[in-house]
């Protein structure tokens, strides 16, 4: 089984050693941010970052062959945590009611450029 990397025009560019998403076998693995195409952060609070971060991730699943239906699981870090119901607001329109991921959301107080949410995405194709 092989490590295929994931690209897709709809995001912007890695400015690390890391990929955009990565697919092995079934499973799509890709961390998200609310960035833009040119990678720079979105402008607004929490419902702009949270929105961008799930385009995104939806973005790197589809040029995968998957789509957000295929979740499994999803790790959520936030700045505050007090902004769950207003991250929450955005994220459940993803997910067909009933059938979300399971999730682990954790405060994470030192983020990078002004960042407000960053989430890891496991998604499985069956």
């Amino acid at each position: 089984m092989g490590r295929i990397q994931i690209t897709s025009e709809k995001c912007g560019e890695c400015h690390g050693p890391y990929a955009l998403g990565v697919k092995m076998g079934n499973m799509i693995f890709t961390t998200q941010i609310g960035t833009d195409k040119t990678g720079e952060m979105v402008p607004g609070g929490m419902t702009e970052q949270t929105k961008a971060t799930m385009e995104n991730a939806k973005a790197v699943l589809e040029a995968a062959g998957a789509s957000m239906a295929d979740v499994a699981r999803v790790t959520i870090y936030i700045s505050d945590i007090n902004l769950i119901p207003e991250m929450n607001a955005v994220y459940k329109t993803y997910f067909e009611e009933g059938n979300f991921p399971a999730r682990c959301c954790t405060q994470c107080v030192k983020m990078v450029d002004g960042c407000l949410v960053e989430m890891e995405f496991t998604a499985v194709m069956v």
